[in-house]
């Protein structure tokens, strides 16, 4: 970690995943420029002497801040191997979308639109017509579908709730296809039947589970997440 007059630098790794960061109340774009760029050079130094090849591609750039910064400046960009780095409005991260705006709109899409494309390949098990008993469809869904829409929630579970809504919505269509519904049944019932706690109910229980088990996590990145409390009357 670095400090400067107006912020800090410090990177974060998991795996061959690596986030550069940079955070200060009123950033100058000179001074991050600068921090990051002569971050990257030492990078490409040690990279070069280990002998290990940094995919450019897959490199992103991103500003989060309250202020409607113009992306398409020239101010922000940083070079990877003398190649520009584009500042975008939104990147991924260990396959989490993060959006300038904070509110994973983007990413709740990508969940949706990954979830369309398993479903069509499970469609035939699970169909109206499909042969197979309720509890073996059932479990297609539990195994196969649902941890699509439910990876990472912790994180991303503070989205507006049309966004969460719109996530329920596909789960509801899928079990009342799995157990051929008709208009009349309720989508409560049939979670009931067929023993399927609601999308809602998942995300909440992983949330405790995960925020539970922060403070016992042996990380010093982690303990410098701020603690948040229900009560916290703060603008989101």
């Amino acid at each position: 970690m670095t400090s400067h007059r107006s912020g800090i630098l410090f990177s974060a790794l998991y795996a061959i995943y690596t986030a550069i960061l940079w955070q200060g109340k009123t950033p100058d774009k000179a001074v991050i420029k600068a921090a990051l760029q002569n971050y990257l050079k030492n990078l490409e130094a040690w990279l070069v002497r280990w002998e290990i090849k940094l995919n450019v591609d897959k490199t992103d750039e991103t500003l989060f801040s309250k202020k409607n910064d113009d992306y398409k400046s020239d101010e922000y960009k940083v070079k990877v191997n003398g190649t520009s780095i584009e500042c975008k409005k939104a990147v991924k991260y260990l396959g989490v979308i993060l959006d300038k705006q904070r509110n994973f709109q983007a990413h709740t899409n990508q969940i949706k639109e990954k979830y369309y494309k398993a479903f069509r390949v499970q469609y035939s098990l699970i169909c109206r017509n499909s042969i197979l008993d309720l509890n073996n469809k059932a479990l297609i869904y539990l195994a196969h579908l649902r941890p699509i829409l439910t990876y990472a929630s912790p994180i991303w579970a503070c989205t507006a709730k049309s966004n969460l809504r719109s996530i329920q919505v596909l789960e509801n269509k899928t079990l009342r296809m799995i157990v051929n519904a008709r208009w009349y049944h309720r989508n409560i019932d049939i979670r009931n039947a067929l023993n399927v706690p609601s999308f809602q109910q998942v995300i909440q229980q992983l949330a405790r589970n995960f925020y539970g088990k922060l403070p016992d996590v042996n990380n010093p990145e982690i303990d410098k997440i701020p603690v948040y409390g229900h009560n916290d009357q703060q603008n989101r």
